[in-house]
């Protein structure tokens, strides 16, 4: 995956516009636009800056997805390109909204073993 195609990913999974995003990292929108179709490539300073508001490091940004993908699969990855991904789950292609449900219900869970792990951590 291109660093703009992840930069769009993660920004879409996110809920920010292009224009949030460009707000965020004191750039343009058009630059943010510029980025996600990897016609311009950021300087490290803005890397750290993107990295910092889509919430990853900036080496998960810029580091290829490794050809045996180390039995990695990230679904921000998945779920936010499903105009460029079918994702199928036992023989049925999910829908666009089935996948935002999908990506809600993940949100969800994940909120809430955050939230219990810092209760046990109290």
């Amino acid at each position: 995956m291109s660093l703009g195609l992840r930069i769009k990913t993660l920004r879409k999974t996110l809920g920010y516009t292009q224009q949030a995003l460009a707000d965020i990292t004191t750039v343009s929108r058009i630059y943010i636009q510029a980025l996600e179709s990897n016609r311009r490539l950021p300087s490290m300073k803005l890397l750290a800056r993107l990295a910092d508001a889509l919430e990853v490091e900036v080496k998960d940004l810029v580091q290829e997805m490794p050809s045996d993908n180390e039995g990695k699969l990230h679904l921000e990855e998945v779920l936010g390109n499903s105009e460029e991904i079918e994702v199928w789950y036992r023989s049925k292609k999910l829908s666009q909204s089935e996948l935002q449900f999908v990506q809600r219900l993940i949100d969800a869970a994940l909120i809430k073993w955050e939230a219990e792990e810092n209760e046990d951590g109290a």
